[in-house]
């Protein structure tokens, strides 16, 4: 049990018993998961599942495996944009987007190479937790961003 209080503009590091807290704060709770108690934003508290509140918080999973292995990591990018864009937003902002996140994660030299899997040669291990979190950061309504085991099976030049 706990209580946590992070005021607007602080960072919170958890380091243990993160995964459901995380889930929780971000509304992606799985069937398994019992949440007691509530989770409040500014005082008011949040259904167990919020719409609104999963598309302002980001949760990336610690699973690497749901990347499509044939896309570049461009495309792969891209295609999250698109998913989560509004009607009216332009494929020139959506370029926009993904060259400023791919640059910010250091991937713009690997943006034309395929993401791959265990069958076919891709990015490397690193590099495809970075596009994990990259498709995330594809949206530019989220004002959370919740990590979970992102440095996990990762030597330490590649978690940076």
């Amino acid at each position: 049990r706990f209580s946590v209080y992070v005021k607007s503009g602080e960072t919170l590091l958890v380091l243990s018993g993160k995964n459901t807290l995380l889930r929780a704060l971000c509304s992606h709770l799985n069937d398994t998961d019992e949440l007691y108690g509530t989770v409040s934003l500014n005082g008011v508290p949040l259904p167990k599942y919020n719409q609104s509140w999963r598309r302002m918080c980001a949760y990336v999973s610690a699973d690497d495996g749901t990347h499509s292995p044939v896309l570049t990591v461009g495309e792969t990018f891209e295609f999250a944009a698109q998913c989560i864009a509004r009607d009216n937003v332009t494929q020139q902002e959506i370029d926009d987007r993904v060259n400023f996140v791919l640059e910010g994660l250091g991937l713009s030299h690997v943006k034309d190479t395929v993401v791959g899997d265990e069958n076919l040669r891709g990015v490397s291990g690193g590099q495809k937790r970075r596009v994990t979190v990259g498709e995330m950061l594809m949206s530019t309504t989220s004002r959370v961003l919740c990590l979970d085991n992102i440095t996990d099976g990762l030597a330490s030049t590649d978690s940076f």
